[in-house]
């Protein structure tokens, strides 16, 4: 019980500070900005496999149609 009591009252010392360092804030705006620029490269390159797979199952489908 006290244990529980004590991490609460640290846990909460923390979060405080964390909450009113400008530094924290921003540690945290520069990691955003670089997971988010990580993601949009992700999806960028996935839909441009997508778009050229669609291709090369219609030139398949169409060469096996020929045939």
């Amino acid at each position: 019980m006290f244990q529980r009591l004590v991490n609460f009252w640290l846990s909460s010392f923390v979060t405080e500070r964390l909450l009113a360092s400008p530094l924290f804030h921003r540690m945290a705006q520069k990691t955003h900005q670089h997971v988010s620029s990580i993601t949009d490269k992700g999806t960028k390159t996935g839909s441009e496999f997508i778009k050229a797979f669609k291709e090369n199952l219609e030139k398949e489908s169409k060469n096996v149609r020929m045939k």
